[in-house]
């Protein structure tokens, strides 16, 4: 049987949340039934979890990112400054605002941006930064932090990834100005679509909330603002509010199936997984593994294909680097090797992860790998 990276789980109060919020007719994103507005109860779930002030619900989390850029007014003449291992939603949302993103390396272990990285990148147009908490595992934040209180500049987090995630025991998306995060479907939660962006800050939550809907003013029709139409729908919020409620389930279980892959994993000659941590609560959202192919064997490539058409096992490439990416070549900022990032591409894979795994399944992953290794030395 095929194995898939990831498949979501159906939540279990999935179907009697979306009927009810159907039948009582509450399906955009205005609900005046205070039992069935499911928008309200995400967002108020979701800033507990995390111990934000405040939540604000859209529709993804690349509506979040872009919210967040505008809500801080960032515009043209204005440098972010982001990881190069991240998805292109990072960068798109600073390049569509007008602002120009300035594209760094990774640290080699963490995958992350750390203050080494972005101090020499810092201009006197640098005024934000944009950590990305990769597969899981955050960036160090503590450091960044200081570090933009120093330059006086703002922080995004871009914790898509990291629902569950925790550094120096605090949840990741909570140290900055706004903290985005994804529900799309292989998240550790979902709404199928969806999203969120959190903060500590009032002023800014009445930002977020009046950019995410057309910036409508009083009288209604009259607007001082261009905004956009980021709101999630109850109907949406209903079935990310059932799996909202089975969250902590998820966290527990891809925590103990990473437990299951990684000293397998870690036996293999040439193959590398992110650091532990004391500061770190990884929440494992994707085991992601880096493979020397001298040491292993073969490489990243040949391992990928030989999962899949041998085996029956998918994998994932890590990202494609943003600074090579065709769509920002005008973009970027900072045009050259990123050397760290160019080799996660080429080395790095990340392997079924799916909340429901089965030991089993982690034991074929694992076993697959090693047959791979033992035939190619």
């Amino acid at each position: 049987m095929f194995l898939p990276v990831c498949t979501p789980t159906v939540p279990r109060n999935a179907l009697a949340y979306t009927r009810a919020v159907i039948e009582a007719n509450w399906v955009s994103s205005v609900c005046k039934d205070p039992a069935l507005d499911f928008i309200g109860k995400l967002e108020r779930g979701f800033a507990e979890l995390t111990g934000a002030a405040h939540a604000v619900a859209v529709t993804s989390g690349t509506a979040a990112l872009q919210l967040a850029v505008a809500a801080l007014r960032l515009g043209p003449g204005d440098e972010v400054i982001l990881p190069a291992t991240t998805m292109i939603a990072s960068a798109a949302a600073v390049a569509h605002a007008g602002a120009t993103p300035v594209i760094v390396d990774v640290d080699p272990a963490t995958y992350c941006l750390s203050t080494a990285i972005v101090t020499p990148a810092l201009t006197p147009r640098t005024k934000a930064i944009m950590p990305v908490h990769l597969y899981g595992y955050p960036a160090e934040m503590a450091s960044l932090l200081d570090l933009a209180r120093h330059r006086q500049l703002r922080i995004i987090e871009d914790a898509a990834e990291a629902i569950g995630t925790r550094y120096r025991n605090r949840h990741v998306g909570t140290f900055g100005d706004v903290g985005c995060f994804s529900f799309y479907a292989n998240k550790m939660m979902t709404s199928g679509e969806g999203g969120m962006a959190v903060t500590n800050d009032p002023v800014l939550a009445k930002r977020l909330r009046r950019l995410k809907d057309h910036c409508f003013g009083e009288p209604r029709f009259l607007h001082e603002e261009l905004g956009f139409n980021f709101r999630m729908s109850n109907l949406t919020a209903a079935y990310g509010y059932a799996s909202f409620e089975e969250l902590p389930r998820a966290i527990a279980r891809r925590s103990a199936n990473a437990k299951r892959y990684i000293p397998g994993l870690a036996a293999l000659p040439g193959v590398t997984l992110p650091p532990d941590s004391p500061d770190v609560v990884n929440s494992h959202w994707m085991v992601a593994i880096t493979i020397d192919s001298e040491r292993f064997g073969l490489t990243k490539d040949a391992v990928r294909q030989s999962l899949r058409e041998r085996f029956h096992i998918d994998s994932r490439d890590f990202f494609y680097p943003l600074h090579l990416q065709p769509a920002l070549q005008r973009q970027n900022a900072n045009p050259q090797s990123l050397p760290v990032a160019e080799r996660l591409w080429r080395e790095g894979l990340y392997l079924p992860s799916s909340s429901d795994l089965t030991p089993a399944e982690i034991d074929r992953v694992v076993q697959a790998l090693t047959t791979l290794h033992q035939e190619a030395t």
